[in-house]
Order: structure tokens, then C-alpha cells, then sequence
């Protein structure tokens, strides 16, 4: 059972209808076309709430540090690499074992920890367990190909609708996730 005190992990990500977090470049440039100021309250909403930001290395390859100006300056931000060594920028390297990682994350002190991006870190820490709660807003949009939410099969994952929400052309999911049973 999960101690009350434990920071949560979210998953806090906008897809396009078809299911796609990102084109298949890495790129989200079809996520700045639509510009909505409901959805971007309710991002900036969330963003204060987070003190931690974690994500996996195409995630800050190619979005992050692309962006010119770093965007999570004020957050504890760890990027998951066995190929990057070190940064220009704030965020911390970690290449040792996200799971391990996190679960230590999650008993530390401070706000909840979100999953910038990820597909295949957010499915290892799904597997494991880890995931507390995810906010998907699904964007007005069809690409036809790109890169999905889950990086690989799963088992099934029950999930909890928690809330919905509308956000101008935008729709919000809210789900938690069941607790595993001890074993």
C-alpha cells in the first residue's frame, strides 16, 4: 500500500485524437497550430502545482533542448540517458534504473513529479506500478502516424475515470490508477 505522504507521478501529456503524443520526428509542432488559452491556463495550472520534472532522452533531445530557452528552469528536472553525460542546462542525467529512481523520488519531500514525455519511460514506470494519475487532453486533431502514448504492448491497465473536462476544442481525461496488491 502507498503511504499518504508519497509525492504522486503524473502523466500530464496532449495527444491528437488519433492517439499520438508526438509526430514521428519527435517533433509537436502540430500541437503549437492549435492554440487554445483554456488548455494553456489549465497547463500553466498544473505546471505550479509540480515541482519535479522528469522525461526520457528523445524527449529532451528533441523537444527540450530545441526550445531555445529552457523551459523548466524553476523545476528539479531529471532526464533519463545512457548516451547523454551531462547538460547545458539544469536538468540532471540519471542513467542508472528509472523505477528505482522514481520510487525514491516519489519519498522525498516536495510537490508531485511530472512525466514531461516519454513514451517508453512512462510504459516502464506504468509496469511497474509507479504511475499515480494521468491527464490526457486530447487535442482537435487526426496525424494518421506518429508516436503513441505506450511505447510497447502491455498487459492490461485498468484505469479509474477521475474527471473530464472541457477545454475550449479540447477535451480532459483524469485517470488514477489502481493499487497494486501486495503481494
Amino acid at each position: 500500500m502507498t503511504d499518504t505522504h508519497d509525492r504522486k507521478v503524473i502523466l500530464y501529456i496532449t495527444e491528437s485524437l488519433d492517439g499520438f503524443i508526438a509526430e514521428k520526428d519527435g517533433t509537436t509542432t502540430w500541437l503549437s497550430k492549435l492554440n487554445n488559452s483554456e488548455a494553456y491556463e489549465d497547463y500553466q495550472d498544473f505546471y505550479n502545482s509540480i515541482d519535479t520534472v522528469i522525461m526520457g532522452r528523445r524527449t529532451y533531445a528533441d523537444r527540450v533542448n530545441k526550445a531555445g530557452n529552457y523551459p523548466y528552469a524553476d523545476k528539479k528536472t531529471y532526464v533519463f540517458s545512457t548516451s547523454i553525460e551531462d547538460t547545458d542546462d539544469p536538468s540532471t542525467v540519471i542513467s542508472g534504473n528509472v523505477q528505482e529512481f522514481v520510487r525514491r523520488l516519489k519519498h522525498e519531500g516536495g510537490e508531485d513529479i511530472w512525466i514531461v514525455g516519454g513514451a517508453d519511460i512512462f510504459t516502464d514506470l506504468l509496469r511497474a506500478h509507479l504511475v499515480d494519475e494521468i491527464i490526457i487532453t486530447i487535442a482537435p486533431v487526426l496525424l494518421g502516424d506518429g508516436i503513441s502514448l505506450v511505447s510497447t504492448n502491455l498487459d492490461d491497465v485498468p484505469l479509474h475515470l477521475k474527471a473530464t473536462k472541457r477545454l475550449g476544442h479540447f477535451a480532459q481525461l483524469t485517470y488514477t490508477l489502481p493499487e497494486k496488491e501486495e503481494e
